[in-house]
């Protein structure tokens, strides 16, 4: 495509479709955008679990109103998650969200790392309000609230939908309600047009794929190849399920993920109910088997468990000719770390990217060097969920055994390696991919958090231990301002609140 770019056709609505439009819309005026989606095609009504990227990009880069999506879509915080993983003696870990790993003490020699080899707690500060179940929230002297901006959300996904939806008919994009039914090339193979259900043909100089797994315009269109990972990541199928929360079930502030017989379980904490859902592997239980399990260890449960199965892997490439492909219609990986939404926005911001440095025209050159980006990002999350599951000792099932001698940890392989023979050194930094999601703090969390044998043996000198030890009193002793969750949600998500910058 030699001309500009002008019109832009999002298909599919959701979370995929209405971020991608309000994305281009808001930060490229100049663009025509609208959106084509089914009516046909539920919102599936499951609690999303995000990354500290997410509110990044709706406040910061969108510039959505924290006060108001508080309001509106009524998230709550989450500092990290809790692994009840890794080591059978220990209860649990922590992955949080803020620096933890990567901190050096000055004037120590090592990172924090090495101290965590020998006690994980109390290492940074989201680390000890997620185990005291304290908020990212302080009330001053003076009375003034303060909000630390920098922890992720868990987020109802209709409420989160419709609020996208409204958001995106105020920018003035057209949505326009049908079902795609066929879909007509050019003759250099790209699309020219939709065909809806009703005989209106929709016309675009660049359409964006969020039809889900279908892969409408991607995967079936065009025809763009599936690589699956399912030499790293066995599980295809959860059972979810939700229970209204009891005056004393606390709200916590990160999302928990437990180790079950054939897989995991989330539980994701919102206000007023608590939702939770089994990741499993087909291959190692039946459904019935799987809601069995989730029901025994949740009694509240009811009997309106919903199955989902879904395919893990990504596609080749997820811009291809005029056709670009956001959410699931570009991949998918079980929700282990929270990556949907995150993966979903990098995606966009590869798009935008192309766009405007391309001057609105498609690069093939861009082009190309977006789609390396995409499958390093794709494929260092599967590496990164991979460690996870190689390394969790927790359970001696058929299926846990399977995953510690089976799962293949492709480029992650190199990374482990070095930390048996050398302990977190920071060159493990070398061997992780530049701009990672996860980065160093991530990988070093999962491996020292699961206890992975390492050769390297950390013996500090009693002034580093002293160092160390005052750093935690430090953070015990901060976190102590903090307020509870339940006091902190309500106080924020009042009306009358006052959104204050971060400020703690």
């Amino acid at each position: 495509m030699n001309r500009p770019i002008e019109r832009v056709t999002v298909v599919g609505g959701g979370s995929a479709g209405f971020l991608a439009a309000l994305s281009l819309r808001l930060t490229m005026p100049e663009l025509r955008v609208s959106v084509v989606r089914s009516a046909k095609i539920p919102v599936i009504g499951v609690g999303e679990s995000t990354t500290t990227a997410v509110p990044r990009f709706l406040h910061d880069m969108l510039g959505l109103d924290r006060g108001e999506f508080f309001r509106e879509v009524r998230p709550s915080w989450k500092l990290g998650i809790r692994f009840e993983w890794g080591d059978p003696r220990d209860s649990h870990f922590n992955y949080t969200f803020d620096p933890c790993m990567e901190v050096q003490l000055a004037p120590l020699g090592k990172l924090n790392a090495y101290h965590c080899l020998l006690d994980f707690r109390d290492g940074s500060h989201y680390g000890a309000l997620m185990d005291r179940g304290l908020a990212p929230v302080i009330r001053r002297d003076d009375g003034m609230v303060l909000v630390d901006e920098g922890a992720g959300y868990h987020i109802e996904n209709k409420a989160f939908v419709a609020y996208l939806e409204e958001k995106v008919r105020q920018s003035g994009v057209p949505i326009v309600s049908g079902d795609v039914v066929d879909v007509k090339l050019a003759e250099d193979g790209s699309v020219a047009s939709l065909l809806c259900e009703d005989g209106r043909q929709l016309d675009g100089d660049l359409f964006v794929d969020c039809t889900g797994f279908r892969s409408l315009l991607l995967g079936q269109t065009l025809e763009e190849p599936w690589l699956s990972y399912d030499d790293a990541l066995f599980a295809d199928a959860a059972v979810v399920g939700s229970w209204s929360r009891s005056t004393d079930e606390p709200l916590l502030p990160y999302t928990t993920a437990e180790t079950m017989d054939h897989g995991w379980c989330w539980r994701i904490e919102f206000p007023q109910h608590i939702t939770r859902g089994y990741v499993f592997s087909s291959a190692f239980c039946s459904t019935e088997q799987a809601m069995s399990e989730m029901k025994a260890k949740n009694p509240r449960l009811g009997n309106d468990l919903r199955l989902i199965r879904f395919p893990t892997g990504r596609r080749n490439r997820f811009w291809v000719k005029n056709v670009a492909a956001v959410g699931n219609s570009a991949g998918f990986v079980e929700p282990l770390e929270a990556t949907a939404l995150h993966l979903m926005i990098e995606q966009i911001r590869l798009l935008r990217l192309g766009l405007a440095d391309g001057d609105r025209q498609i690069n093939s050159a861009l082009q190309r060097i977006l789609n390396q980006r995409y499958a390093e990002l794709w494929d260092d999350t599967r590496n990164f969920l991979a460690v996870h599951y190689k390394f969790n000792r927790r359970l001696e099932t058929p299926f846990w055994q399977h995953c510690r001698q089976a799962t293949a940890l492709h480029e992650a392989e190199s990374l482990v390696e070095l930390y048996r023979a050398a302990g977190p050194s920071t060159m493990c930094d070398a061997l992780i991919p530049p701009k990672t999601i996860f980065g160093f703090n991530g990988y070093m969390s999962m491996l020292i958090g699961q206890r992975v044998p390492t050769d390297y043996r950390f013996q500090p000198s009693v002034e580093e231990t002293r160092r160390w030890e005052s750093y935690r009193h430090r953070i015990r002793q901060q976190v102590q301002r903090s307020l509870p969750m339940q006091v902190a949600w309500e106080l924020v998500a009042d009306p009358s609140f006052v959104w204050t910058r971060r400020g703690m």
